[in-house]
């Protein structure tokens, strides 16, 4: 993919993520642009999905647990035995669960938002295979709006950007944004000169 790039888009390339560096090639961009911004989503989201899958997993093993005492104490059936039926369905629920996280972690480290000084360009993952890559005039930005939900969000310092458009293409919401209201400042500014150059 780097062969085919101008030495412009490589030289833009090699100031990105790996991730970003992987998906760069899904966008447009020419030798008149700017790379402004790389937002890839904090890692707090990743822990917390992580620590969730790790609780559902926990409770699983719980339950099982309780359910195998209850029936060697005959509360809930008079035939013993059952517990090797009992954890090794634990186990294949916690592997079912194990695998619905890791590839929800895979979808969550591959979500991507380019700014540039001519536009939004977005590569959000459904599942791990299929994706939607959505690109947005900057001059066609309405307005931003930055929300931060929670404790954990001032904290840590992340939130949720919405990027309202003009027309009829779907607002650009991306979650989890490290350092939001900086990202929003980068883009309402890139907005502002795009205007300031271009009209509206």
């Amino acid at each position: 993919m780097h062969s085919e790039m101008t030495e412009h888009q490589q030289e833009v390339c090699q100031t990105l993520s790996p991730t970003g560096r992987r998906l760069f090639g899904l966008i447009e961009f020419d030798d008149k642009e700017q790379m402004l911004l790389e937002i890839r989503k904090s890692v707090v989201g990743l822990v917390a999905l992580l620590l969730a899958g790790a609780s559902f997993i926990i409770f699983v093993f719980i339950v099982a647990y309780f359910i195998n005492l209850s029936m060697s104490n005959g509360l809930l059936s008079s035939a013993g035995g059952h517990g090797g039926a009992i954890f090794g369905g634990a186990f294949v629920i916690s592997g079912l669960i194990a695998i619905g996280i890791l590839l929800s972690a895979i979808v969550f480290v591959n979500d991507v938002i380019f700014i540039t000084n001519e536009k939004i360009a977005q590569v959000l993952y459904k599942n791990v295979i299929t994706r939607k890559v959505s690109q947005l005039s900057i001059g066609d930005v309405q307005d931003v709006t930055v929300s931060q939900n929670g404790i954990f969000a001032r904290i840590f310092n992340y939130g949720t950007l919405v990027i309202e458009t003009a027309g009829e293409q779907d607002n650009y919401i991306f979650t989890y944004v490290p350092r939001p209201t900086h990202a929003s400042k980068v883009i309402i500014t890139a907005h502002e000169d795009y205007v300031a150059h271009y009209g509206n």
